[in-house]
């Protein structure tokens, strides 16, 4: 329960569902909504003041801490496997667009405000010029695809990659115009799952990350690999 709450909890503030100085709800309001214990709340409360999320304030309670101020959570941003950025694209073009087309079938209506949430997210980012804020936005989204997926497997092949991707992804939302560039890319892909385009949404998500792998110095086509047909 622990770590349900932490996910939970977690999900919120990197979709911007929970915001910077927001205080989160009381203990009393947290076990209600989990149906747990306080001590399996205070628990959560201290993982996620771990990773720095949160910041605890004794006596007025626990508030989302600002993504410019803290520092990356610790055992998740774990960059040393030598990897190359070429494999992850590859692996990325092989299983994205297929997790498009299927959250595009499987969203409910919760997950498309997942994804819409993530969206302002990303926008206001922009407008506030929050590096680690357009960071984290960029991440929410396509970690809600994957849960609109269906399929559990994708959010663990999303989560096992991110930490290869972290500084690439820094790197490039760097520039204001290309977060915007990601902005317009995420919105044409959440349309599509709107929609209920199978199609469109895959050859979007492809295009979306092949654009990202050709900036990256991967090209594509070169290696043989195509968008899907339609």
């Amino acid at each position: 329960m622990v770590d349900e709450i932490v996910e939970a909890l977690s999900d919120e503030i990197r979709m911007g569902i929970l915001r910077p100085g927001d205080r989160l709800p009381s203990e009393r309001m947290l076990c209600d909504r989990f149906g747990v214990g306080r001590s399996s709340v205070r628990e959560a409360l201290r993982v996620l003041s771990s990773m720095g999320l949160i910041e605890i304030q004794m006596g007025r309670g626990s508030f989302v801490a600002d993504p410019d101020a803290r520092e990356d959570p610790p055992g998740i941003w774990d960059r040393s496997a030598d990897v190359p950025l070429s494999a992850v694209m590859e692996v990325r073009l092989a299983f994205e667009p297929q997790m498009a087309a299927l959250a595009a079938r499987r969203a409910g209506d919760e997950h498309l405000e997942r994804l819409e949430a993530s969206l302002r997210n990303l926008e206001s980012h922009i407008e506030r010029d929050s590096l680690r804020g357009r960071v984290f936005a960029d991440m929410a989204f396509h970690e809600a695809l994957a849960r609109a997926s269906g399929n559990p497997l994708y959010l663990s092949i999303c989560r096992g990659i991110e930490p290869l991707l972290f500084e690439a992804r820094r790197a490039g939302l760097r520039s204001l115009e290309r977060s915007k560039w990601e902005l317009e890319s995420h919105a044409e892909i959440y349309g599509a799952v709107k929609r209920r385009s199978s199609g469109s949404a895959s050859r979007a998500m492809w295009h979306h990350v092949a654009e990202r792998a050709s900036e990256l110095g991967f090209d594509p086509s070169g290696e043989g690999l195509a968008p899907p047909e339609g």
